[in-house]
């Protein structure tokens, strides 16, 4: 007995909703990595290692995410989007992780647009 709650995922608009997911997963991750290098010490270091990827997080949950009650129209959310992957990009390339910077902010925006053409509302 199986209970689902939404549609399927499958075929090409599966695959380009679980990519959505990780470069999201990898948005999150990147900024705990930026924050963890910006704080001035141990403490700083810990607090901008965690409030940066909450910030993203709930920035997302209220205005991108599709369950959102407050989700943004396009092309406004594909703006927070796109502008979320490239600040993020951004400080890792200038903490010194520039290809790392590179690939989130390419590969975040480039599925963030993919996401409008191949799986819509995703």
């Amino acid at each position: 007995m199986t209970s689902e709650t939404g549609p399927r995922l499958s075929g090409f608009r599966g695959v380009v909703l679980t990519v959505r997911f990780l470069t999201e997963l990898v948005l999150l991750g990147g900024l705990a990595l930026a924050g963890s290098q910006l704080g001035g010490g141990v403490v700083p270091a810990i607090v901008d290692a965690v409030l940066l990827p909450v910030a993203a997080a709930a920035l997302w949950g209220l205005f991108i995410a599709p369950r959102a009650r407050r989700r943004l129209p396009e092309p406004a959310r594909f703006l927070l989007e796109f502008a979320l992957f490239a600040v993020t990009g951004v400080v890792l390339a200038l903490l010194g992780w520039l290809v790392t910077g590179i690939v989130v902010a390419v590969a975040g925006i480039g599925i963030a647009a993919l996401t409008r053409v191949a799986a819509k509302d995703g």
